[in-house]
């Protein structure tokens, strides 16, 4: 009787239920999705620091055409939540020399503050199987910005919030990741 519920123990996983195959990186393409109206150019640095993300991961990228194993459809949101005060654009020293003399002026720092919209953009990344084109992954990456600022610039976003959704591959992710 005991082995029979030895047997019955070692049969069942715990808590009744399969586990999920695990996920191994393996080939992929990067592409947007479907729905991203994100202008080429900015989807172009985004798919970029993807790819980039993905080869840290493990993963073999491949050119658009091929059949990798997964396609990672990327999507890019930016919307405005509101308005922060940061720092104002500051002018350098500069000079100028003519037929008569020359001129030299220091701008002085100051604490100019300007209100700027406070953009936020979120990155989605899903691993489809090319198989049977199924999702088998998703992660997402937030950050909020200052709209105009260094930080804001699509090759600083796409550098700070690819990384941070790859890292959390294999995991699966129930809400996006914040970035500061």
């Amino acid at each position: 009787m005991w082995i029979a519920a030895l047997a019955l123990m070692t049969s069942a996983p715990a808590g009744g239920q399969a586990d999920a195959p695990a996920l191994a990186p393996g080939t992929v393409t990067v592409e947007a999705a479907a729905d991203d109206a994100t202008p080429a150019a900015i989807r172009s640095v985004f798919a970029d620091a993807v790819e980039q993300a993905l080869l840290d991961a493990r993963f073999t990228a491949l050119p658009g055409q091929a059949r990798g194993r997964y396609i990672a459809r990327i999507s890019v949101t930016r919307a405005e939540r509101g308005a922060v005060a940061s720092n104002g654009a500051e002018q350098g020293s500069r000079s100028s020399v003519g037929n008569w003399g020359g001129a030299f002026g220091v701008t002085l720092p100051s604490d100019k503050r300007q209100l700027r919209g406070l953009i936020v953009t979120q990155l989605t990344v899903e691993l489809v199987a090319r198989a049977d084109m199924q999702p088998v992954w998703r992660g997402s990456a937030l950050t909020a910005q200052a709209e105009g600022t260094k930080a804001d610039a699509p090759a600083a976003l796409a550098a700070k919030l690819a990384p941070a959704i790859i890292r959390a591959f294999p995991t699966r992710l129930a809400e996006p990741v914040s970035v500061p």
